[in-house]
């Protein structure tokens, strides 16, 4: 019989820190509400992880609920293998929509991929219900207020992950969304992807649609660069992955009309190796076979308001390679999902703002989560003429497309973080950049990021002067390089840009594309021929495609 209970796991973690405590509203690198993290620290620290156990006499599942309630081990107790890549650390790296995207397992995400959550606690409970076990975690989005849950189950001593997802939107209004789970599995030599021949979308360096398997798709060794698969419409209902020298794999069995998307993400055997190695022990590299209600990584639908979605598939380990191509739906018989949401009252977060709202706490000085419904409680908290409700109000307000309410509260403040605000709303919001500009100059300018996005306008309006003298402050920031490299080439500078370009340190930034382009910019201005970006520049060559931003 199948069976619940909770431990503890103590992995080394390396600590995200944030980007800046500026809320960022109106840029589409950024999720606000939530932090954007810029770094990461290079040593780590143990930290003891909350693990629930999912457990029946084929498999032991644990899955983190601090660490976005994902799958960190999947083990077939038959063969004393773990079939997950189980990543040995926690070390956050820059890839959207917070730049602090973490590896291995299975991982949940909600309205946007990857979710905002991975590296934060989400609501979990766990139980049994007969022969069938459960452990159900999930989540209310403070950026929307939709919803999501998960709910993991074993039945029997099937050996048979059972994954049900649950979506709804309860909010006033229609909101953009994805879906898709994502699961790390080991990136081998001779790691077989695993599907019936049918077309697929290949986003590497292109973006075309290819027969599959077509001449070695389905081995992982010949990935020579980080690669996308996206099956296309009318795709089977299983795929996955099996390791010729390990001697097992993973299968994913869904119905295509539930669950049409189908994905493998692969690091590759090339030039983009190392960018895997960059969130584990750096030992080990890991692929991801995927799967979501949408066909692609392209589409970003709305969520229309009062509805919800339901969907069930399947993970099923295998011992050969024979066992991949009959593996069907396993037909199980299972009690009604449980009916409860997980809600807010895991975050500390969200428990804050809450309490603040029912009157029963202060009001939080974080971000103001814009899911919630919040402007009874600080239009009160400002009838009492305490100052520091005036820019969540107006943040609050603008992110719900109230952007003249939310102008007129900070328009005339004379805090710097309040001016920036009304910039942005004026801006952004209003497409008024004209008045913007003494709101900009007048904002927190002894942070990096403020003084990135004032140079971004005075390129805007080709300030030459302005720009030099902003520029020229002594506060230090990578992306402040980058304004300074742009500002060098459209002085006439090219080579001034190369080298600052070239001397720079910089991070793996995954789908961001702006030192690239920069040095691209700087070559064509010098007629080099050898315009291709160094490694160096810490972005890949992706091409563009995908809505994983927050527009």
């Amino acid at each position: 019989m199948p069976t619940t209970h909770t431990t503890t796991r103590t992995l080394p973690f390396h600590r995200p820190r944030p980007l800046t405590p500026l809320a960022l509203i109106y840029q589409r690198e950024h999720l606000f509400p939530y932090t954007s993290y810029g770094d990461t620290d290079a040593e780590p620290v143990p930290r003891d992880f909350k693990i629930v156990v999912l457990e029946n006499a084929a498999l032991r599942v644990e899955v983190a609920p601090e660490l976005g309630g994902r799958v960190v081990s999947l083990f077939d107790k038959r063969i004393g293998q773990e079939i997950l890549f189980s990543n040995p650390v926690v070390k956050p790296v820059r890839i959207l929509p917070i730049w602090g995207f973490i590896s291995g397992g299975i991982e949940f995400n909600f309205p946007i991929a990857h979710s905002p959550t991975s590296i934060d606690e989400v609501g979990c409970t766990h139980g049994t219900r007969g022969d069938y076990a459960f452990i159900q975690v999930g989540e209310r989005e403070a950026r929307t207020g939709m919803e999501w849950k998960v709910e993991l189950g074993l039945s029997g001593d099937n050996p048979v992950l059972i994954q049900r997802n649950a979506f709804r939107n309860r909010t006033q209004a229609d909101h953009p969304w994805m879906s898709w789970t994502i699961t790390a599995v080991r990136s081998t030599t001779e790691t077989e992807f695993v599907h019936p021949p049918h077309r697929v979308l290949v986003h590497d360096d292109r973006v075309v649609d290819v027969d599959w398997p077509g001449e070695g798709l389905n081995w992982d060794r010949n990935a020579k660069q980080m690669t996308a698969l996206f099956w296309k419409p009318g795709s089977q209902p299983a795929f996955g992955a099996f390791h010729h020298d390990l001697g097992f794999g993973l299968m994913h069995v869904a119905d295509p009309a539930q669950l049409p998307g189908k994905k493998v993400w692969t690091y590759g055997h090339g030039q983009h190796r190392s960018w895997g190695l960059g969130s584990t022990d750096g030992q080990s590299s890991y692929c991801e076979i995927e799967s979501g209600p949408l066909i692609d990584q392209g589409e970003k639908p709305l969520f229309p308001r009062g509805t919800e979605r339901f969907s069930e598939e399947y993970w099923i380990p295998v011992h050969t390679r024979a066992d991949c191509d009959s593996i069907s739906s396993p037909g199980l018989s299972l009690p009604p999902m449980e009916e409860s949401w997980p809600g807010w009252d895991h975050s500390p977060w969200q428990l804050d703002w809450e309490r603040f709202r029912a009157g029963a706490g202060p009001l939080p000085t974080g971000h103001v989560p814009t899911g919630i419904e919040l402007e009874a409680a600080l239009r009160s908290e400002l009838s009492t003429r305490n100052p520091r409700a005036v820019e969540p109000l107006a943040l609050w307000l603008a992110f719900r497309g109230r952007e003249r309410e939310a102008l007129a509260l900070v328009e005339s403040h004379s805090a710097p973080t309040a001016r920036r605000i009304a910039g942005w709303i004026l801006w952004r919001g209003l497409g008024d950049p004209k008045r913007a500009l003494p709101h900009l100059e007048a904002g927190p300018l002894w942070d990096p990021i403020a003084v990135v996005e004032l140079d971004m306008l005075y390129t805007q309006f080709r300030l030459m002067p302005k720009r030099e003298a902003l520029l020229k402050r002594k506060v230090q920031h990578r992306f402040l390089t980058e304004r300074r490299a742009d500002f060098a080439l459209a002085s006439g500078r090219p080579e001034e840009a190369l080298r600052m370009l070239s001397e720079g340190v910089w991070p793996r930034e995954h789908q961001r594309y702006t030192r690239s382009d920069l040095w691209k910019k700087a070559c064509l201005a010098l007629k080099r021929s050898d315009s291709e970006p160094p490694d160096s520049l810490g972005e890949d060559n992706l091409a563009r495609f995908g809505r994983y931003w927050s527009d």
